[in-house]
């Protein structure tokens, strides 16, 4: 074979080898490519006609109706995080211990439920529509919520109140149904309001509380309690936070309802249930993100080498991985490519604009949706974190408010390689938004969130929040971040970031400078493709030349 020859198929078979690793390993992904469905998992009931027909109860009204057989658990439930909506929290970088949480908390979504967790802001009411669009006529008068209790809380819509021993009316509060119903024939949250099963009442002391439909039917009721909360009882409120489908929780979306696609989340698909990894312990479950408040000692959080101890199989890329890349870079790095992948997700919301949503039937912030993202990706230790606890004076940089984000390690500190951290690289979700302020004081106002549903009224709305919570209203807005951690979502292996995804000279999915390495990777993968192009060419010529 000649050396002009030897060359030409030198060059073709480089050539065709470019192209296949261009498609195969430098493009984008598909991210849901409707892939098997498994079995949905049977809801298993614990059918209460008999207990509720003997214990004379025709009616459901919260826990005053289980609290006789179920005491100990009533207890813990008022106890535990999901109605209480604080604990103790202890891991916000140069914060002593303090209580914090949704009852205390002002977020970058939807404001603060309370201010100082005293005076109710948007907890419960009942806001109806009065300034629909002139196409929209037809709604006026319309209900369009009820408050964050429709979640927040698993309320009866009585604020909840921290006591070492709760009185009957304080266990009476308590929603049981809002877990431990069957989602299809009573969901929870606002769909279970939206559609009448749960409806608000204003009582003769001028107090809002819910209570279940009567046409419902104690018979109905009792025959679909369940034993333990399905995947779809959570997702009612969980798939939904932020005001709609996928707005606020990455890869929580309506979609993860019923049957699921593996490319949606491998777990659920093959018919896990959300309390298989989020186990529960006296009715307290525990959480250890960055931007999360819930906390117990009580419960560990759950990680993914609890159940996957074998991982990294295949001879020289499992060495690779388990040599290189364990120490350093978290599972859903790698094994959570994207979010929001069914449901466009709120990247950024604006307080100080509304506009008129004919999907959600009312007025909202401005809000910017996205689909089909790539995660931001930063260092967290799973130890610290910033975070905004309200109502202290807020840190504003640049005209931004951290509202919650892993601590900056000593990588993205000091600009030095990743051998001086004790973190791991963990992919986040970023949201912003633009929310009114105190120039004054230096805090956020709580927005009447109602206001703004109903008559698109932002400016309303700030004004109402300042005057609840003795603040200062001239105008001003200020900027919230939050970086999200991503947990669910989980693809199959084949679908996981490649070497060539983070590591390739067209596309790479980290961002080597903001994660303190510099040009250290850049230079060294240089390096080793340059001398391995040689020394392949070399190989190659040589074959063909044989």
């Amino acid at each position: 074979m000649g050396r002009v020859k030897a060359w030409v198929w030198t060059v073709l078979i480089l050539a065709v080898l470019f192209f296949v690793w261009v498609w195969f390993f430098a493009g984008p992904k598909p991210t849901v490519a409707k892939t098997s469905l498994k079995e949905v998992p049977k809801i298993v009931y614990s059918d209460h006609t008999e207990a509720f027909a003997e214990a004379g109860i025709t009616s459901y009204e919260g826990a005053k109706s289980c609290v006789d057989c179920h005491e100990d658990e009533t207890r813990d439930v008022f106890h535990s995080y999901h109605y209480q909506m604080q604990n103790l929290v202890s891991d916000v970088e140069g914060h002593t211990p303090a209580m914090a949480g949704g009852k205390l908390a002002y977020n970058d979504f939807c404001g603060a439920i309370f201010w100082d967790g005293k005076v109710n802001v948007n907890y419960i009411g009942k806001a109806l529509l009065k300034a629909p669009p002139p196409e929209f006529e037809n709604l006026m008068g319309s209900f369009i919520a009820s408050g964050c209790s429709m979640c927040h809380g698993v309320s009866m819509g009585g604020i909840p109140q921290p006591a070492e021993e709760p009185s009957e009316e304080q266990l009476g509060n308590i929603d049981c149904l809002a877990c431990h119903a069957d989602p299809e024939v009573l969901p929870t949250g606002g769909k279970g309001v939206k559609a009448g099963i749960k409806v608000p009442v204003k009582g003769e002391d001028g107090q809002w509380r819910y209570v279940y439909n009567p046409e419902l039917g104690i018979e109905k009721i009792a025959s679909h309690i369940v034993a333990e909360p399905t995947k779809d009882q959570c997702l009612l409120c969980h798939a939904f936070s932020g005001g709609g489908p996928g707005f606020k929780r990455p890869n929580l979306e309506p979609a993860l309802m019923g049957e699921v696609h593996e490319d949606l989340d491998v777990h659920l698909a093959r018919g896990m249930e959300c309390t298989d990894c989020h186990v529960f312990k006296k009715h307290e479950v525990a959480l250890e993100g960055p931007d999360s408040w819930a906390r117990t000692d009580r419960v560990d959080a759950p990680d993914c080498a609890d159940c996957h101890e074998e991982r990294h199989t295949k001879p020289v890329i499992g060495w690779v991985l388990e040599t290189f890349h364990m120490e350093k870079v978290a599972c859903q790095t790698c094994h959570i490519p994207h979010y929001a992948k069914e449901a466009p997700t709120d990247t950024h919301r604006d307080w100080s604009k509304a506009e008129f949503s004919e999907k959600l039937k009312r007025w909202e912030p401005e809000i910017e949706l996205a689909q089909n993202l790539k995660p931001t990706y930063r260092w967290w230790n799973e130890k610290s974190r910033v975070a905004y606890l309200y109502p202290e004076p807020a840190k504003v940089e640049d005209g931004t408010i951290t509202y919650a984000a892993p601590v900056a390690e000593e990588a993205k500190r000091a600009g030095l390689l990743k051998f001086t951290t004790d973190g791991k690289i963990y992919p986040f979700k970023r949201h912003e938004a633009i929310v009114p302020f105190d120039t004054q004081r230096q805090i956020p106002i709580p927005v009447k969130v109602g206001l703004v549903f109903a008559a698109g009224d932002t400016q309303k709305a700030a004004q109402v929040g300042a005057k609840l919570a003795g603040l200062n209203f001239s105008g001003e807005y200020v900027t919230l971040e939050r970086l999200m951690a991503i947990n669910h979502g989980v693809e199959p292996a084949e679908n996981a970031l490649q070497c060539f995804d983070c590591h390739g000279p067209v596309l790479r999915n980290m961002p080597w400078h903001e994660l303190g390495y510099g040009k250290y990777p850049e230079v060294v993968f240089s390096i080793f493709l340059l001398l391995g192009l040689v020394v392949g060419v070399a190989l190659l010529y040589w074959l063909i030349r044989k």
